[in-house]
């Protein structure tokens, strides 16, 4: 769940929001609520809120400064302001500070929903690339203690090729510089582990390269040469710069050649699907372990992506090459069910029924009585 916590003055409409959207069907906690920004603040802290939805106009602590305290305290809370007053400096002022969401009231319950699901898409995100971080850099230090450096192959890369498939342009330096401080300064201060480190990078961002099939003459300079990964490795200092314009340029390129941030996440499960689909257990789970994130923020990005949910995919991809092997073979039904991935012939029926209309045995006879 979401955690979300609601500042709000006026006592009907703090009211209103509370009981007139479904929290836990959107996949959302109130964790809290309160009716000024100063009464609100230590509740905040104790609570610690995924989203923090606030008004801007509140007697002894208004929501920007309430915003701004939050975000000292708080930095990977998004927030969302609620406000009265359509005016340039309050919207100015709140994306200054960091706001998620600038909504004017008044604002439909739907609307609402609408941003706050936005912004639990950046949280969900977050979250899945902190927990890949701390995961790998747990392979790190196990790799400090390898005597043989050639062990290094066993370290796990899912967080690089996550980032690099799913992270946004803006977020490459914080990404560089909250992994440099999760290895430790102890241990990037080698120049071996360094210049190790800088290469795989180097050679993990290649294989991502290569594969947005990108012509050669449109790739950047900085992103093929070798010559700049040994010469920033040289100092901790330009293997941090190195390593952020390298991430730049190969988050550019992504976004300039797909045109579509999940575009290759996507396609990867699109081709897992077609190689799995007659597996009767295949599952969300099994998808999203393969492309390494977890499986709400898969089924998240798949929907937003896609405008289908992972199971709707999954189910007209079984039923569209049941048609085929309707149209083309003698086979009986149950043994069709089966090779598209249902087991029970009775599930199938029904499957194939609320997709095409009819039930496979009236497709197969329409068919045959076609000219």
């Amino acid at each position: 769940m979401i955690k979300v916590f609601l500042v709000e003055d006026e006592t009907i409409i703090r009211q209103g929001i509370k009981n007139n959207i479904d929290w836990k069907s959107n996949g959302f906690e109130l964790v809290g609520e309160a009716g000024d920004g100063e009464y609100a603040y230590p509740m905040i802290l104790k609570s610690q809120p995924d989203i923090l939805l606030t008004d801007v106009k509140m007697p002894f602590m208004d929501g920007l400064e309430l915003s701004r305290l939050v975000k000292k305290a708080l930095p990977r809370t998004k927030i969302i302001v609620l406000s009265g007053y359509d005016e340039f400096d309050y919207a100015k002022e709140a994306i200054r500070i960091g706001i998620s969401d600038y909504l004017l009231k008044p604002v439909t319950s739907a609307g609402l929903v609408e941003s706050l699901r936005k912004v639990a898409e950046q949280v969900l995100e977050e979250r899945e690339n902190f927990r890949l971080l701390e995961r790998y850099f747990v392979y790190y230090k196990k790799y400090m203690d390898f005597p043989d450096k050639s062990d290094y192959s066993g370290v796990d890369r899912k967080l690089i090729q996550n980032f690099l498939k799913t992270g946004n342009v803006e977020e490459c330096g914080r990404f560089i510089d909250e992994y440099f401080e999760a290895i430790g300064e102890s241990n990037y201060m080698s120049l071996l582990l360094r210049q190790y480190m800088t290469m795989d990078i180097f050679y993990c961002v290649q294989e991502f390269i290569k594969s947005l099939n990108v012509p050669e003459e449109n790739i950047p300079s900085e992103l093929m040469d070798l010559k700049q990964v040994t010469k920033a490795a040289e100092k901790a200092d330009s293997t941090i710069d190195y390593l952020k314009s390298l991430f730049t340029a190969a988050l550019t390129l992504r976004d300039k050649s797909s045109g579509d941030r999940y575009g290759i996440l996507i396609r990867e499960a699109k081709d897992y699907i077609a190689e799995n689909y007659q597996n009767s257990e295949f599952s969300l789970n099994m998808i999203a372990g393969h492309i390494g994130i977890s499986p709400s923020y898969f089924s998240s990005i798949f929907k937003q992506s896609t405008g289908q949910s992972f199971v709707e995919y999954l189910t007209k991809t079984r039923i569209d090459r049941a048609c085929e092997l309707l149209k083309c073979t003698n086979l009986r039904t149950s043994e069709i069910g089966e090779k598209v991935g249902y087991n029970d012939p009775h599930y199938f029926s029904t499957a194939f029924k609320k997709i095409m209309g009819q039930s496979p045995k009236e497709f197969r006879n329409n068919i045959a009585q076609e000219p």
